[in-house]
């Protein structure tokens, strides 16, 4: 059967049944990746790894989000979506692009970081950090400071022929709060939401997206604080590798995979070759322009 629609992303050539206006389109070339929609088994044969939402064996992965859909990932070349009735598209491509591509590189030996990235005149840098600690707003700001966008909330890192960390670009979006978008100046109005249920807006930087893979330089993590300004550490020794283990993307499926082994020599591998930073924020004020600052000094001013 022939998929509907061609794209690209991480690297990868992906024909899919369903429409994903976030990526760049594919040049029709045989594809890496299928995603289709389908029936999804109701369980794996033998989880390894398993919660209320989610079950994972060494080459499979179910993921269930009720009224949205049901996601099987296997082999990392196959997708297949179950989805729910009232579910729109737009619910579809916030786990496909999320979770569940996530899950897909750890099936493909790739190290995916919660991240959004940039590359400077040094390599790829990338903004890790929990849920809501800015990640794409400080890729935004450095964005509009006239740097190449990368990827947002999932970073594909490899490594090269000489076992240094590559970053693959995603795609040309970066999702973005309305209160962000405000701060910045910026209208939502002018765009499409990530999901009916949320104010969270896709916005492209398809003028100012890097498609080719980068050297990984650096790694720095975003902290609220309770405090007046911000603050930047620098991380060295083992604690670059406990960084890069709290900022893996769904860390959880690796853990089901049965290859914990192969993952900590990929992110010790990363970690010898990469500087790391801690950067803290005041919890009730970004200073935006203050943070991407004190980030561009670390990494020796302005290009």
């Amino acid at each position: 059967m022939t998929s509907h629609f061609t794209y690209y992303a991480y690297g990868l050539n992906i024909a899919s049944d369903l429409e994903c206006p976030e990526l760049l389109r594919g040049d029709g070339a045989a594809a890496d990746v299928r995603v289709r929609l389908g029936a999804v088994p109701a369980c794996l044969d033998s989880p390894k790894a398993q919660d209320t939402f989610y079950q994972v064996a060494p080459t499979q992965f179910i993921l269930n989000i009720e009224h949205v859909a049901r996601f099987f990932v296997g082999n990392g070349n196959e997708i297949v979506i179950e989805r729910a009735p009232e579910a729109t598209d737009g619910d579809l491509r916030v786990f496909l692009l999320g979770t569940v591509i996530g899950v897909l590189l750890h099936q493909r030996g790739v190290l995916p970081l919660h991240a959004s990235a940039i590359e400077t005149r040094l390599g790829a840098v990338a903004f890790a950090g929990e849920v809501g600690c800015g990640k794409s707003t400080l890729a935004a700001a450095f964005h509009r400071r006239g740097y190449r966008v990368l990827a947002d909330d999932v970073c594909a890192v490899s490594l090269d022929q000489e076992g240094k960390p590559l970053l693959t670009p995603a795609y040309p979006q970066l999702n973005l709060w309305a209160d962000t978008l405000a701060h910045i100046g910026e209208a939502k109005e002018d765009l499409r939401r990530t999901r009916s249920v949320t104010e969270k807006y896709g916005r492209s930087v398809s003028e100012g997206f890097s498609m080719l893979p980068v050297p990984l330089c650096g790694v720095y993590e975003l902290r609220t604080m309770d405090s007046a300004h911000p603050s930047l550490a620098r991380v060295t020794g083992r604690e670059k590798m406990w960084l890069l283990r709290d900022n893996t993307f769904r860390l959880f499926a690796r853990a089901g995979m049965g290859d914990g082994e192969r993952y900590l020599q990929m992110a010790l591998a990363v970690a010898q070759h990469i500087r790391a930073a801690r950067v803290s924020r005041p919890r009730e004020s970004f200073l935006l322009e203050e943070l991407a600052d004190m980030v561009e000094s670390d990494l020796g001013g302005r290009e």
